[in-house]
């Protein structure tokens, strides 16, 4: 087992911001934790703005501060809000068993909505871009 699901999720959030959490515990499945745990704990625009701003501080922590893209951490932070809006997930690992397709295939689900040059453009890499190929829905 992965130490990040070892964690309870207030071990992980608390570890994340303090820069603590280990680096292999933030992989895809640590990031969409994350994104998971800030939206249910606030509301959408403050989740918004704590996962882009905690990403960025982690990341230069860990002198890795390039690969942050806001486009697509915003991108996903609004597939996972609506799937929260339609369905009730009452944990981390009920929403996981759930949602197969972000876990395992997200880049799929990101191209539905964006074309590759768009999603991996500088701008996009530095503020958020609207879909260029049919937009993501916030209900």
């Amino acid at each position: 087992m992965k130490q990040s699901t070892r964690l309870t999720d207030d071990q992980f959030l608390q570890q994340f911001e303090n820069h603590r959490l280990d680096p292999a515990s933030f992989n895809h499945l640590g990031h969409l934790r994350l994104a998971w745990l800030y939206l249910t704990k606030y509301q959408y625009a403050v989740a918004v703005d704590k996962i882009c701003t905690g990403i960025q501080t982690y990341a230069l922590s860990l002198g890795a501060s390039d690969k942050f893209n806001k486009t697509i951490t915003i991108a996903i932070l609004q597939m996972i809000y609506i799937r929260q809006q339609q369905f009730t997930y009452k944990s981390w690992p009920s929403f996981v068993t759930n949602n197969p397709d972000i876990i395992e295939d997200v880049l799929s689900l990101l191209l539905a909505h964006y074309s590759k040059e768009r999603l991996c453009s500088n701008l996009a890499k530095a503020t958020f871009v609207k879909p260029d190929i049919k937009p993501i829905e916030l209900h």
